[in-house]
């Protein structure tokens, strides 16, 4: 399917994955601050992009031998993506996110389950699998 395979290039674009670094630390912060009530800042480490990723169903568009980190930026530079084609908002990120973090918001598990939440909602906007 052309929309599968142009989706494995858009996985694969570092440019993406660089804004989507930028773009995927401030949605975190702003759901774990919607949570917490407070404001907070947070960085998401590359293991829970990594488990996301796979939890998510995507690995599949990405070469088999790729390694970690080049996949950490497969799902960044899905987010960036997603944002700059309109296919959702920051506010509908924000609130996928916010959903699935636990209240304290910082157990690794639920960073993994928020981030590959706000994956499987976009990769079912772009492919049309839920």
């Amino acid at each position: 399917m052309k929309v599968k395979s142009e989706l494995s290039s858009v996985l694969l674009d570092k440019g993406l994955a660089e804004l989507g670094d930028c773009l995927l630390n401030f949605l975190v912060s702003a759901a774990k601050s919607r949570v917490l009530g407070r404001f907070c800042g947070e960085r998401v480490p590359n293991k829970v992009l990594v488990l996301a990723l796979d939890k998510s169903g995507l690995r599949y568009l990405l070469p088999k031998r790729l390694k970690p980190h080049a996949r950490s930026n497969a799902v960044e530079a899905l987010i960036a993506y997603a944002w700059l084609m309109r296919v959702i908002t920051i506010d509908e990120a924000i609130d996928i996110l916010a959903s699935r973090l636990s209240i304290d918001a910082g157990t690794f598990n639920s960073y993994v389950d928020a981030v590959a939440e706000l994956v499987r909602v976009i990769k079912g906007r772009i492919i049309g699998e839920a």
